[in-house]
Order: C-alpha cells, then structure tokens, then sequence
C-alpha cells in the first residue's frame, strides 16, 4: 500500500487509530499552529478530533469548573491515554492549549508556553467556532474543519452520535463564564449549551500528532520507523594510493517506504575518527585513495524522509599499498597508410618503473574523431595487429603502462590517420565443389566490385595460367572451360584439381578455388564430321600419339563407307600399333565414299593413367 505523510491529508478528512483494540475514525481538523500568538509551538502538528462519542464521563466530580483540575483532564490523560497502541501513544504530542485557569466566573486564559500541558484533550467553544460574551476570552482560535459555522447557533458540523444517536451532547473544555461551576457543551443540534460541571456528557477526544507519521491507503495511521542498517558494505581488498576506488553496499529496508539516501564516511586512522565522502540516494561511491595513506575503512548507514538513520555498516580495515606509476612509454607507432578492413600493426617503445614491477601495457583506439576510447589490447607486447572495421572515417591510439600493484601511467596518444576505403573485388559461383568429372566441362563464375572499378581475371588449373580476361565490368558472367583438346580435360590426369580465379581492381585482389575430381578410366575419339571424297577408298593411314599404358584396353577401327546408313567399321587396332598402312576390305559405299575412325581406350590393370594428344592419318 502507498503511504502519504499526515500533514498531507486534507482538513476534514479522516484517519483511522485503535483505541483499546478498535478502529476509530478521527477527523483531521486542522493542520499546524492555529494562532502562532495564542498557541505554544508544541501544537504544531495534525489535530485530530474523533469522529463520533467515544463515551460519557463525568466532566468534574469535584463540581467546579477548573478544566486543569478536572476528572475529564486527569482520566483523558491517563487512562484514556493508556488505550492507545504503544506506538501511537508515544507519537501524540505533548501540547501546551489554551485554557482558563481555576473556577468560577473568570474569563482570564492562559496561553502561549503557560497553557495547559496535555496529551489528550477537549476542544474549546472558541476551536469550535463559537463566539459569544459567556466564554472564556482568547481560549484558543477557530480551527479550520469549524470555519464558517455559525458563531453562535446549531450547524451539522458540530453534530456527533454516540452508538448511532446524536441525542448525547458533548462536551467542551469551556467553562461558562457567566454561571459558576458551569461547563459548556454541544447538544444534538450542533448549537452550545451549558450545565453543571458534575454531570455526564459526552467524550470527543482531541489529540495532535506529528505531521510527519505516515497514513496508509485504508487510512492508518502508523509511526515512522528508521531503515534498517545495510547488510554489507563491500571495499576492495587490495588498494593503490593514487588511485580512485569504488565502495558499494546493499539496499536498505524501509518499512514505510520512505527511504531517502545513504551516508557514507571513511576513517584512515583505524576508526578513531571518520569523515563523510558520501551523501546520496545510490548505492555506490568513489573515492580518492591520497598518496601516503596507510590505511582506509568505511562505515554506512541509511536515513529517511523524516531524518531517521540505520545503524553503522562498517567495512574490514584495508591496507593501502604505496607504489609510484610507471613512466608513460615514450612513442607510439602507426602505420600512415590505413586502410578500411584490412589488419594495422600498431607498436610502442618500452615504459620505465622506478619499483621495478612493470607488468604490461594498455592500448585503446577511438575512431571517426571521437574523444571516446576503447580498449583493444593488454598485455606486455610491445605491438599489437588491429582490424580496421569497414566505414571508420579516422582511427587513433593512445598506450599505458601498468605495473604488478595495478598503478598506471599516463598516456602516450598516436597521431590521428584516416583510413583509405578500397572494396576488393567479390567472385561468386554456385557451387565451388565441383565433385567428379569424367568428361570436358564449364565452370561459370560472376565477378563484381562495389567501387564500379573494371577487372582483370585471371583463371588458373592447378596453379597455371590458362586465361586472362582484361577491363572486365562489374558484374560480368565469366566461363571457364575445360574442353576436350589436348591442353584441355583430355591431358590433365585423373586425381584431384583446382581451379583457382583471382580477380583484380589494381588495388586489391580476390581469389576463389573450384575443386574438382577427374575420374576418367576409359576415353573414345572420333570425328563429328566423316571426311567425304570423290571416288573410292582403298588405303589409309592412321597414328595416335600420347601416353597410353601397356597394359590399357587399346581398340582402333576404321571405315570407308562413313555416309552410309549401314557403316562397315574394320578393326584397324594392329595396322595402328605397328604404324602400318590399312586396307580396306569393304568396296561398297552407296552414299559416297567418306573416311572416319573410333579410338577407345580403358584403363588396364595397373590402374595407370594415360592420355591421347592427337590423332592423324591419311587415306586415298
């Protein structure tokens, strides 16, 4: 539930305090003093006032009307007083009102720091906003729930019940001064009255309380309580003159939830004297550890709203060790020429430390010419290889030396570079496994730069040049071929291949690797096209030249009658080997005579590679 200060609840509104174990309802009457001239400062505060009859009492058995020597005033005080919860009890204010002194027909107050001295107390005529030649002069000033009732008549706001019935009148600490022994009171209407001060009547009682106690969302009134002291304090265990450290400690508790800061001091002399570093609502602070300081501790407690404080959390006692810094290095290296991601060498001369712990070095950059710096690397190198990431306009470095007590020098700062920008060129393919391969093939492959820079290509098979493309645009389609040639798929052997793109802007180059298998075992050649003549053939010739194994499946054959629907193939394989010439045993070609020849190999047993350079020959 939220929780708002007395003082901030609004006259006539109203709260709820146990007495003698029950709920009453008390109406907030005034706030503050009422009349500074008429009233002693103690009654500044939240007036309450209950809001119905609580009983009727006997106003003074003694039958006079001196209030300060009343039956009511002495059982308001004591007893009454006891009914109230212990807490509550403590909070109502001891007050000095404004009162006549002694009996019979005076009008004579008494004020100021001379009025009574009560805790529990009855309204006078005056507070309720009577006015009138038979009441004590200057017994108190209107109070501001009463404003605006009539001076000397009934109003409903004067009007109290007792169990449910106005018809009980209830009383005033006013005597009526023009009758002796007679005592005002305030009958069912809301209008005076008057009578012998040894009657019953019935009780309101009147009361203030600090304006600060807290009034919960039901109503309730309750006490402020002071925060609870912080679980823990935590303080580095090793600490560096020269150096700033950081102090933190837990969150403390606050019952009603107006906590306001922290207090935090710091002692160097063990305890015996302390001085306060901190005052705030956060839960850590900083502080300057001076050279030549032995010793620290620090304590912190918590306070609220109201001024309350928790006890003392106090930290451990920390020695302090007194160490000099090391030198800043001397020199800072960066590389003029910066380019936009590509990888940058920085380097730095070696620091000095008069104690002899040097431990290693802190380098930070800041890019595009900002005064933030990051860290990027510690330890004791004396260079360190940076990445420059794409879209910095400018980079600088600045280096520390740190030693073994965690001391640190100044910095040593680069000059400032701007980095160059330079996309390299891109390649892209489908697919870069190209997987077996038992025939001539294409390999396509798209080429771009994003700086519209034209390319040179350069296509390579296992690491030799077979083709340069120059002034090659962005985003052309280039093919690497393999064909069936003899400087083609045909010579290379079975096994594994790369094929390797290198694209170029003159400034930058990238490469791309295709891999691929050849799995050939066995080959065939032949002519697309048989070569027709006029005539007849007879004879021919044929020579296959090459590297073919021993042991390969060799087969050549040979026709004459290659137009024809129905070809005559001759087994030529022996005329071949030997470099013979061939005789044609068939004599018939109905289409035309035309020469043409098969080959075919296949790997033997060995399982040795071979390859055909070329085949020639001739026929008549």
């Amino acid at each position: 539930m939220a929780n708002v200060r007395l003082g901030a609840k609004a006259v006539g509104s109203t709260v709820k305090i146990k007495v003698n174990g029950t709920v009453k309802d008390f109406i907030i009457v005034h706030q503050g003093i009422p009349d500074a001239g008429i009233y002693d400062a103690s009654c500044d505060g939240t007036w309450l006032l209950m809001k119905d009859i609580y009983e009727s009492r006997q106003w003074n058995r003694l039958g006079t009307s001196d209030y300060a020597n009343s039956t009511i005033h002495s059982y308001l005080n004591g007893t009454f007083l006891g009914l109230f919860e212990s807490n509550i009890k403590n909070a109502i204010k001891q007050v000095k009102l404004p009162y006549r002194k002694g009996s019979g027909m005076s009008t004579t107050v008494a004020s100021g720091s001379n009025g009574l001295s009560a805790k529990i107390f009855l309204l006078s005529a005056t507070e309720t906003s009577f006015s009138f030649d038979g009441m004590p002069s200057g017994e108190g000033a209107e109070l501001a729930y009463f404003k605006g009732c009539a001076d000397n008549g009934p109003d409903s706001k004067r009007v109290a019940y007792l169990n449910g019935s106005a018809d009980v009148c209830w009383t005033l600490r006013s005597p009526f001064c023009q009758v002796s022994e007679s005592v005002m009171f305030i009958v069912s209407n809301g209008n005076w009255g008057y009578n012998n001060c040894s009657n019953y009547y019935g009780v309101r009682p009147a009361l203030i309380l600090p304006s600060t106690l807290l009034v919960s969302d039901d109503g309730t009134v309750s006490t402020n309580t002071a925060p609870s002291t912080p679980w823990n304090i935590s303080v580095p265990s090793s600490i560096m003159s020269g150096t700033n450290i950081s102090i933190s400690w837990e969150k403390s508790y606050d019952a009603e939830s107006n906590l306001s800061g922290y207090k935090v001091e710091r002692s160097t002399n063990d305890g015996w004297s302390w001085s306060q570093i901190y005052q705030g609502t956060a839960t850590s602070t900083t502080d300057n550890i001076a050279f030549g300081t032995t010793s620290v501790m620090y304590r912190v407690k918590a306070y609220d709203t109201e001024g309350l404080e928790s006890g003392w959390r106090t930290s451990s006692r920390v020695t302090v060790v007194n160490n000099n810094a090391p030198s800043a290095p001397p020199s800072i290296a960066v590389p003029k020429d910066v380019k936009g991601g590509s990888t940058l060498v920085i380097s730095w001369t070696a620091a000095s430390d008069s104690d002899g712990n040097l431990s290693g070095y802190i380098l930070e950059r800041s890019t595009d010419g900002g005064s933030a710096y990051m860290q990027v690397y510690k330890g004791d190198a004396l260079t360190y290889t940076d990445t420059i990431t794409k879209g910095w306009s400018t980079v600088m470095y600045r280096v520390k030396a740190y030693d073994t007590d965690g001391m640190e020098s100044g910095y040593t700062t680069s000059a400032i570079r701007t980095v160059r920008y330079n996309v390299a060129p891109a390649i892209n393919a489908s697919s870069t496994n190209l997987g077996e391969k038992n025939a001539p093939f294409d390999f396509t492959y798209t080429v771009t730069d994003a700086d519209g820079d034209t390319l040179t290509v350069t296509e390579k098979l296992d690491g030799k040049t077979t083709a340069t493309h120059t002034s090659i645009a962005s985003g052309t389609a280039l093919t690497f071929e393999l064909a069936s040639t003899a400087d083609g798929f045909l010579r290379i052997l079975n096994g594994s291949h790369t094929i390797q793109i290198t694209a170029s802007d003159g400034k930058d180059s990238t490469s791309l690797n295709a891999a691929f298998t050849k799995t050939v075992h066995a080959a065939s050649v032949t002519l697309t096209t048989p070569l027709a003549v006029d005539g007849d053939i007879t004879v021919a010739i044929l020579q296959v030249s090459g590297s073919i194994p021993n042991d390969a499946a060799f087969k050549a054959e040979a026709t004459n009658n290659a137009l024809d629907d129905s070809l005559v193939w001759q087994d030529v394989t022996a005329e071949v080997r030997k470099g013979m010439s061939i005789v044609f045993e068939n004599q018939t070609a109905s289409a035309g005579a035309a020469f043409n020849f098969r080959i075919s190999v296949e790997r033997g047993a060995s399982g040795e590679g071979g390859y055909i350079d070329s085949v020639s020959g001739a026929f008549q």
